[in-house]
């Protein structure tokens, strides 16, 4: 099959629309609709229902996705272990949600780029349950995830721990304050959201909601306000822009490590896992309540 009609269709599911999928394809529309149609008589199934300006996936438009994303990723893989330079002799991917890229996998790549020449790298953003799916699927080796993966050959191990703090652009605020006074929340994953409501039951709407612990520093620093952010994020400005709300608990996050049991890039792994180890920065305050999660 074709991989561009995948690559067309995953990209009309995005958009929902011909002319603009056509657009980031540069593409005609003509040619945009013309690959759907060849898709679907190559499949023998429509995948789009269209009413005027309103397009809709099919039921089996639906199950086509997981295998599409699978399939271009595969090949993606295969492209790249055929094409390595002779200096190069294994590839390696890696996964996270976007908070957790951010705040963990970037310095790793940083590290295994440096000590391994013969070593090419792939590196991917997705949710826990693409990234899960991705794993078992074999397309990726490894995944960085808020919360273990209880399912089939996966093996889910404890890799460090991330100490949130809340912060505040204010000096001397009060919990109560810092809680319901242009809060922004970050998704720190379930057991964090569990926390987080039994510890604040009565906490106001936050003014920002996000993924990304990046997104709610530059918001607070720029508009001034309060969120639970990383201790290793913030410590360079702790006691000048930022400030430590105190008494607050500090919400120990346990992150984890994925992989395949039997995977054949153990090797790496290993360099992962221990580079993550390195990483690990706990706060050091013993007149705030610990919360492990």
């Amino acid at each position: 099959m074709d991989t561009e009609l995948l690559k067309t269709f995953l990209e009309v599911n995005s958009t929902r629309h011909f002319g603009k999928a056509a657009e980031n394809l540069y593409l005609t529309q003509a040619a945009v609709s013309a690959r759907i149609k060849q898709l679907e008589s190559t499949l023998g199934v429509p995948l789009f229902t269209r009413h005027r300006n309103n397009l809709q996936l099919t039921a089996t438009g639906e199950k086509l996705i997981s295998h599409a994303e699978t399939i271009l990723m595969a090949w993606e893989r295969a492209r790249q272990d055929v094409s390595l330079k002779q200096d190069q002799q294994y590839v390696f991917t890696m996964g996270a949600t976007t908070g957790l890229w951010d705040l963990l996998l970037q310095d790793v790549l940083d590290v295994l780029h440096q000590g391994h020449d013969d070593l090419a790298l792939r590196a991917e953003v997705h949710s826990q349950a693409i990234l899960v799916r991705h794993l078992m699927e074999r397309t990726i080796d490894f995944a960085l995830l808020y919360d273990p993966a209880k399912i089939g050959d996966l093996s889910s191990v404890p890799v460090v721990r991330t100490d949130l703090i809340l912060v505040s652009t204010r000096q001397d605020e009060s919990i109560e304050s810092a809680i319901n006074r242009k809060f922004v929340a970050v998704d720190w994953g379930l057991s964090f959201n569990v926390s987080f409501t039994q510890l604040f039951p009565d906490a106001q709407p936050p003014v920002l909601h996000t993924s990304l612990a990046r997104i709610a520093l530059d918001f607070i620093l720029n508009n001034q306000g309060t969120a639970y952010l990383p201790y290793r994020m913030v410590q360079d400005v702790l006691g000048t822009r930022l400030h430590k709300v105190t008494g607050a608990p500090v919400i120990s996050r346990q992150i984890y490590g994925c992989f395949q049991k039997d995977s054949k890039s153990e090797f790496w792994i290993n360099e992962v896992l221990a580079a993550l180890a390195n990483l690990d920065n706990p706060i050091e305050d013993n007149d705030a309540m610990l919360v492990r999660v």
